[in-house]
């Protein structure tokens, strides 16, 4: 059975690529609208994140909506693969790929 909770290390490493989306969003041409959104999203990753013991079906949700969200930019591309790639380190279950 794979693991409910993600570790600190794990919790690290998720803050540091929610880190490189927010520098990624400043480079991207999005409407206001959507970069509220989308940092909304990071603000709730980052709230479940302080949670003693984060929840991966929790952060699934928000991870895997960032991604979809910055998928179809050819400009982020690197980092949507670094959040998928923590998120496969942390047993986050990944459904953000068509």
């Amino acid at each position: 059975m794979a693991t409910q909770h993600v570790d600190r290390r794990q919790a690290a490493s998720i803050r540091q690529v929610l880190l490189d989306v927010e520098d990624a969003l400043e480079a991207l041409d999005l409407d206001a609208c959507d970069t509220d959104d989308v940092q909304q999203v990071i603000d709730k990753t980052l709230a479940e994140l302080d949670n003693p013991v984060p929840s991966t079906a929790t952060l699934g949700t928000y991870l895997n909506s960032l991604a979809r969200s910055l998928r179809s930019q050819p400009s982020v591309r690197t980092v949507v693969l670094e959040l998928d790639a923590v998120m496969r380190e942390a047993n986050v279950p990944t459904t953000w790929e068509p």
